[in-house]
């Protein structure tokens, strides 16, 4: 194994850093590194703000959308899917431009990003940083938009803190090659391949006691969600195993089904609001197609 997939295979998200600042030529590199990742056509459609002052830090903690973890760390990248930048060069130089129109070109802004942000990862490692992406930004993204002063076809995606550890990374067992990969189609798992993996990854490490507390709010996060006889299933389930099983806790006691589901037109509005009109569903037709061997 080489010095790079040592590194791939070690990764793992620090939410301790310590006190000290990332030089300015390392931060330089690392950023580099990501700008030079793959993205489609070329175009690099998105931008990076980088977080470093303590009034910016404080002010997205103030949205009560991130953890301590976004004051703590030297530096935070926030990426941002961005076709102001390319929509302004096109008209500079009389190009037609619908990139908003139409979804396509956001799905693949989407992908460069992330991309950017994960090479980017990749290479603080290298240098001895520490990461942790903070997947809240789709509770933040107004006020993103008001702290950063993100123009209309800038929008907020994702953000990766960075700094030296304090300590060390912890090394989540993951699904390997034998569970996630399907060789030319997919491939079903039957039932007890699915739950052997599953048990085989989390090792009842994420199992909770049957608390009232606990019992409880499986409870009423499955009516809600499921109805009364589907609460009632769970509730029985979980006393019959003797604890709250790691499944009822990520859907019932922490990433909660009630609430995944909720905010689905304040996100719809927040793409509106940064001047994606395709999300309004409007149907365009076309007389010219691209030709695809060019």
């Amino acid at each position: 194994m080489n010095e790079t997939m040592k590194l791939l295979y070690e990764r793992g998200s620090v939410r301790n850093f310590e006190e000290r600042d990332i030089p300015e030529e390392v931060m330089t590199e690392i950023l580099n590194a990501g700008c030079h990742a793959a993205t489609g056509g070329n175009l690099q459609p998105y931008s990076i703000i980088e977080i470093r002052s303590k009034e910016k830090k404080e002010a997205l903690f103030a949205t009560k959308a991130y953890q301590p973890i976004i004051k703590t760390a030297p530096v935070s990248l926030l990426f941002c899917i961005d076709w102001n930048r390319i929509e302004r060069w096109a008209k500079l130089n009389k190009a037609p431009f619908s990139v908003r129109q139409g979804f396509r070109h956001s799905w693949i802004a989407m992908e460069d990003a992330i991309i950017a942000a994960q090479t980017i990862c990749t290479a603080a490692d290298s240098v001895g940083l520490g990461s942790v992406y903070l997947g809240t930004v789709e509770s933040s993204v107004e006020a993103c938009s008001e702290i950063f002063k993100l123009p209309q076809g800038v929008y907020p995606l994702l953000v990766l803190s960075l700094g030296y550890p304090k300590t060390k990374a912890v090394v989540t067992r993951k699904h390997m090659r034998d569970f996630i990969v399907h060789r030319n189609e997919f491939k079903e798992l039957t039932d007890d391949e699915l739950n052997k993996a599953m048990d085989n990854k989390y090792d009842n490490g994420r199992n909770a006691p049957l608390s009232d507390r606990n019992l409880n709010m499986l409870y009423d996060v499955a009516e809600e969600v499921e109805g009364k006889e589907f609460a009632e299933e769970a509730v029985k389930y979980a006393k019959k195993l003797g604890y709250i099983h790691e499944a009822q806790v990520y859907f019932g006691l922490h990433y909660m089904a009630n609430w995944s589901r909720t905010g689905n037109k304040e996100f719809i509005q927040s793409i509106k609001n940064a001047g994606y009109s395709w999300v309004d569903g409007k149907e365009y037709t076309s007389k010219i197609m691209m030709d695809e061997d060019e």
